[in-house]
């Protein structure tokens, strides 16, 4: 990873020394390898390297073009190097000591901000053209690397993160409130706006022109719902998805160290690793695959649906590569509280689950001491390669095509553990106005959920930021969780709904690893989204493609499972064991300027005070204690950061 910034300065006067240094030494730790500067006519460039892949060993950014026009930096990894070679012409034997940097600059000297249509990978770059004061920034489609910006009347600045700019006297240090209402409701990040008021965030798939002191952004790419691809034969839809996955995980296995991956007993995270372990053996290498599991001996409730010990089923997976070295991670006494303070001052912002990172956080360490340079995910598998196809049952009906319905809600009954109210569910309840979905939960004692139900967030701040007017503008019903009937919508949707680039960041800052999706390649998201909804769910099989492809790969043990596996399914015991610290932490945010307008302070006590000793599998505490009550202290924490306590 690069982390990358500048500093323009609209009446070219240089860039104090002071500023470029805090700007830098900011920075430093996701790039603690190299750090270097390009300054001139007022403007400022820097990186700092963290050596990922064999490359980085060859990057000398900020990098400037042959006649000196362009200065660009880039967090990059360019996965259609081999493409690039022979549009661009470049001898083969050069092509082998380019950094992937080298290869944006070229692409940008030969198309200019077209070279977006031929950039294959995960990036966030900027290319400064002095001599005509035209700065470009852009993003990959999937937004897999952050970038920042901030703009007034003297200058513009961006940042791989918003620190870069926070470093910056006249950058306000500063809340936006609706954001922050935002993340505590689960809403999907739209817009470019960020947690900071007036920082913005150059949004997936986008890209920035800064010309005349004016910023003109716009979308240059989007996935298309009207591209079909139709194949011949289910057979063909098979070999071509399992292509693109080699494809995907491929590309993705360019490391100066050891390769490490997440194995749960997921379709995902194993699709992944049985992929890399068999690309790995060809090339006579060994894969480290971490399986989170809760503490010897656990036999504590988990929600129903759900498996507390992911271990045997990761086994049986791994017991088919002898390239696979399977490692069994446990929590110990690590509590969801430890190193919060760190975590969000590292991220920038808010963890999402604070459960999860004490998994997440310890497997990347006890990756990185194994000498892993990459850790590879399915945590997007659900959105492409095992999409569960359900809204074709609500297509089928919509479409009066009642017998080849009746045909699949027959075979599910059959072949899943599906009841008949479930199929009707699944079909009918994608259809019917929201009113009668909410008379139809409310029969079966479902109450409607509101942000207050499932989140921390104060009820004054629901109206001050109008968040359930914006949420129906938006066309989501926070209340309904009515099924989607568009699958193609859904899936688009989910993709976007959070922006990876500000998740993976840290895990290079802790630990040198460089946390990279498979499941969320271009192309296979393309393909995922274009091929007919039967692929996916027939003959009573959901997940139909992934089930197809790994059918001969992957164990009885995962394909055949009927239950999910929970991660940290010990989370509560842990939880339990950080009271005294969690009730510290709500001391300091009874004292702070924001948290109690931010968050239900009162209630969050009140929760603490109301401890249960038992029912964690129930989906009220679950919901409570996980959710309402951790993700609130990780937003408390955020808030204390910004007010730079």
């Amino acid at each position: 990873m690069t982390a990358i910034a500048g500093l323009i300065h609209f009446d070219e006067k240089p860039v104090e020394p002071v500023v470029l240094e805090r700007m830098q030494n900011v920075l430093r730790p996701y790039g603690r390898d190299a750090q270097h500067v390009w300054h001139g006519g007022g403007a400022v460039l820097l990186r700092t390297l963290r050596r990922i892949t064999p490359e980085d060993a060859f990057d000398c950014q900020p990098l400037k073009s042959q006649d000196g026009r362009l200065i660009l930096v880039a967090d990059a990894r360019i996965d259609n190097r081999e493409e690039l070679v022979e549009a661009l012409n470049i001898p083969s034997r050069q092509a082998r000591l380019m950094a992937d940097s080298v290869f944006i600059l070229e692409a940008y000297e030969r198309w200019g901000q077209d070279c977006l249509k031929h950039l294959l990978g995960d990036f966030a770059f900027a290319v400064w053209e002095h001599s005509v004061k035209r700065l470009f920034l852009a993003r990959d489609p999937l937004g897999h690397r952050p970038l920042y910006w901030y703009k007034n009347r003297r200058f513009f600045a961006f940042a791989t993160l918003p620190k870069g700019l926070l470093a910056l006297p006249e950058v306000p240090r500063a809340l936006c409130e609706a954001r922050v209402a935002d993340y505590l409701a689960l809403l999907p990040m739209k817009g470019p706006e960020s947690f900071y008021i007036d920082i913005f965030r150059v949004e997936p798939g986008h890209l920035l022109v800064l010309e005349d002191d004016r910023v003109h952004a716009r979308r240059y790419h989007r996935f298309d719902p009207e591209h079909r691809i139709i194949l011949k034969n289910d057979d063909a839809y098979v070999e071509a998805a399992r292509e693109l996955l080699d494809k995907a995980v491929a590309c993705r296995l360019r490391s100066a160290g050891e390769v490490a991956s997440h194995l749960s007993s997921g379709l995902d995270s194993s699709t992944v690793t049985a992929t890399a372990a068999r690309l790995l053996q060809k090339q006579g290498k060994k894969l480290l695959a971490f399986t989170a599991v809760p503490r010897e001996g656990f036999d504590g409730p988990v929600p129903r649906g759900r498996h507390a010990d992911e271990g045997p089923a990761a086994a049986a997976l791994a017991a088919r590569f002898p390239n696979i070295e399977h490692i069994l991670f446990r929590s110990g006494n690590r509590t969801p509280l430890d190193g919060l303070r760190e975590k969000v001052e590292i991220m920038d912002r808010a963890p999402l689950n604070p459960c999860n990172n004490v998994w997440v956080d310890g497997i990347e360490a006890e990756a990185a001491q194994r000498g892993a340079r990459i850790l590879l995910t399915g945590q997007r598998g659900n959105w492409t390669i095992s999409y569960n196809g359900w809204p074709r049952l609500a297509y089928l009906l919509r479409r009066g095509r009642w017998i080849e319905w009746l045909t699949e809600a027959r075979a599910l009954i059959r072949n899943t553990d599906m009841r008949p109210q479930g199929v009707l569910i699944e079909s009918v309840g994608r259809l019917v106005p929201v009113p009668i979905w909410h008379a139809f939960r409310g029969r079966r004692g479902q109450r409607r959920l509101k942000p207050h139900d499932y989140s921390a967030i104060h009820p004054d701040l629901i109206r001050r930021t109008n968040l359930l007017e914006r949420a129906h503008q938006a066309g989501l019903d926070l209340s309904s969780r009515r099924p989607s009937v568009d699958g193609w919508r859904m899936r688009t949707e989910g993709i976007y709904r959070i922006d990876p680039g500000d998740f993976f960041a840290p895990s290079v800052a802790c630990n040198g690893i460089e946390i990279r999706d498979p499941t969320i390649d271009l192309r296979l998201v393309t393909f995922c989204l274009a091929i007919p909804e039967d692929q996916y769910l027939k003959n009573g099989q959901p997940r139909r493609l992934l089930h197809r492809m790994m059918q001969d790969v992957l164990p009885p043990e995962i394909l055949s499972q009927k239950t999910r596996g929970l991660q940290a399914a010990d989370w509560y015991e842990g939880t339990f064991a950080a009271r005294d610290e969690i009730n510290k932490w709500l001391d300091r945010l009874d004292i702070s300027a924001n948290a109690p307008h931010f968050l239900d302070l009162k209630r969050m006590r009140k929760i603490m005070e109301n401890w249960p000793e038992s029912g964690w599998e129930q989906n009220s505490v679950f919901q409570t204690y996980r959710f309402l009550l951790l993700r609130g202290l990780a937003v408390g924490a955020f808030i204390h950061y910004v007010e730079g306590a």
